[in-house]
């Protein structure tokens, strides 16, 4: 019990929800074509599940070997750090469950829908995952965390979830998977922000570290305003989810806060209203698509 205690900690089991939302949302649009297959959409659960356990221990690991994550943290403190797991212990669960993830795409490339760009969709996430803070030049060290969050968080992964679905091109996942993007892009803006004093002397080069906190402010503001007119846009071109216009105003409630904190352990707080944003935008997605 303590170790499955240790390894939920450890891999940040609570934030799962942010790879399953936009996962969950290019389901029920392919459901509302007619495209539902349960044995797809339980392996694409737990490959998506394994990949963001996996990355999530996967940067714990290579950011404490990186000493990035050090005593003066703001973020809660890694299991690592608290000798609540080994490195060994990490790296063999991260590598575990990256292979999970490599035996189900290579399942769906071989077995399910023979083309490469399922291929592409299966195992692309997997190199991503490891090279964000692992290998010599991590892709989340030189700035590249937003666009790569916004991308694999949102229109990649509701599209490829469609496309498995479906074996078809549609360009309303990729719509609907910019809502998604945008919220998850603005929770690693505001860990940014709040780690700044943390990654700055240990060479971590985000965005908020190479630009500072006033743009990291500006930055986060202006994801949760283009998350706003998505709903909007998806409406008007499908003329479908008319109600999801009624979240708007939620997407304005965390930026007070980041404006306004006293101290960095305060946007903690607002990575969770954040984080609740995509929540409320995905239920309503799903109810009314």
């Amino acid at each position: 019990m303590q170790n499955i205690k240790a390894f939920i900690k450890a891999s940040r089991a609570e934030t799962i929800f942010l790879s399953i939302c936009p996962v969950i949302m290019g389901t029920f649009i392919a459901k509302s074509v007619g495209a539902l297959n349960y044995t797809i959409f339980f392996l694409t659960i737990v490959y998506t599940i394994s990949l963001h356990l996996a990355t999530n221990l996967n940067n714990d690991y290579f950011d404490f070997l990186n000493k990035v994550d050090t005593e003066k943290r703001n973020a809660p403190f890694s299991t690592i750090q608290t000798n609540a797991t080994s490195l060994k212990y990490v790296k063999n669960a991260f590598m575990f469950l990256f292979l999970i993830g490599a035996l189900i795409g290579t399942y769906f490339g071989i077995f399910l829908k023979k083309s490469i760009l399922i291929w592409l969709l299966s195992i692309l996430p997997i190199f991503v995952g490891y090279y964000y803070t692992g290998g010599k030049k991590p892709l989340g060290y030189i700035g590249l965390g937003e666009i790569l969050v916004f991308v694999f968080f949102g229109p990649f992964a509701s599209f490829g979830t469609y496309y498995l679905q479906t074996n078809n091109f549609s360009i309303l996942p990729i719509i609907a998977g910019f809502g998604p993007g945008f919220i998850s892009t603005a929770t690693l803006v505001i860990n940014n922000l709040r780690d700044i004093d943390n990654d700055k002397p240990a060479k971590k080069n985000t965005l908020a570290v190479n630009l500072g906190e006033k743009f990291t402010k500006i930055e986060y503001s202006f994801l949760l305003a283009l998350a706003s007119l998505v709903p909007v846009i998806y409406f008007i071109i499908t003329k479908k989810t008319l109600i999801l216009t009624a979240v708007v105003p939620i997407f304005f409630m965390p930026i007070k806060l980041i404006y306004k904190y006293k101290s960095p352990s305060f946007l903690n707080d607002g990575l969770k209203k954040t984080s609740l944003i995509l929540i409320i935008y995905t239920i309503i997605f799903c109810v009314f698509v």
